[in-house]
């Protein structure tokens, strides 16, 4: 990934916006964040599951079905199947959306997280959001980018500064790429924070966050 790549982007997407690669970068973090802080208020509500990172939640219902223990093995798998309810969810919004796809997917995500929120944290509706939130973003100008997930995030990262160091790439460009991971963990580590001083009512700011990129996303361009 060359330097030119990462400054300039895609100038404009299949659907008319105008969010180049900076720009994309920074949105993704932002809704990364959200993500990062929903999935601790959901992991620390659950004691150890996840609403977002359906991987870890895999391998943890892959680990208790190999041991039997199939009463767990339903729960992990529950969550599994919500989280891909609420990604076609939010993919069919996004398709029938068009243009203004990310600002109706956000309204969704809103609306699920508030039904949450009243509902004392329940995990169903969380995970709803979290799999709808991946129809709100998929690409900073020319890069895909991951909200809920970080992994294809480190790996593009690490094999920047791979190219980097083999001097197959020039500049320091390939940093912008850890900005997503950069976005989930400060979500995260303020979820966890306030979660420890407020409980279950720390889902309350998870709204008003997503409502606010709700409405900040209105007044932009929006990204593939």
């Amino acid at each position: 990934m060359t330097d030119t790549a990462l400054t300039t982007g895609n100038p404009t997407n299949r659907r008319g916006g105008s969010v180049g690669v900076k720009r994309g970068l920074l949105l993704a973090a932002t809704l990364a964040s959200l993500a990062g802080m929903v999935d601790a208020i959901g992991y620390l509500h659950l004691g150890g599951l996840f609403v977002s990172f359906m991987s870890g939640n895999s391998t943890q219902l892959g680990a208790v079905l190999g041991q039997a223990r199939f009463a767990d093995g339903g729960v992990i798998a529950e969550l599994v199947a919500l989280f891909v309810l609420g990604a076609e969810a939010g993919q069919i919004v996004a398709a029938l959306t068009g243009y203004r796809h990310m600002t109706w997917v956000l309204i969704g995500v809103t609306s699920m997280l508030t039904v949450a929120a009243v509902s004392a944290a329940a995990p169903e509706p969380m995970v709803l959001a979290m799999g709808a939130l991946n129809a709100s973003m998929h690409r900073a100008g020319s890069l895909p980018v991951s909200l809920t997930f970080v992994t294809g995030v480190l790996v593009r990262f690490g094999q920047g500064l791979g190219d980097f160091l083999t001097r197959r790439s020039a500049g320091w460009g390939w940093l912008a790429q850890a900005s997503p991971w950069v976005g989930l963990m400060s979500g995260a580590i303020v979820g966890a924070a306030v979660y420890g001083l407020i409980g279950d009512a720390t889902i309350w700011i998870a709204v008003a966050f997503s409502g606010v990129l709700a409405a900040v996303s209105a007044a932009i361009s929006q990204p593939d």
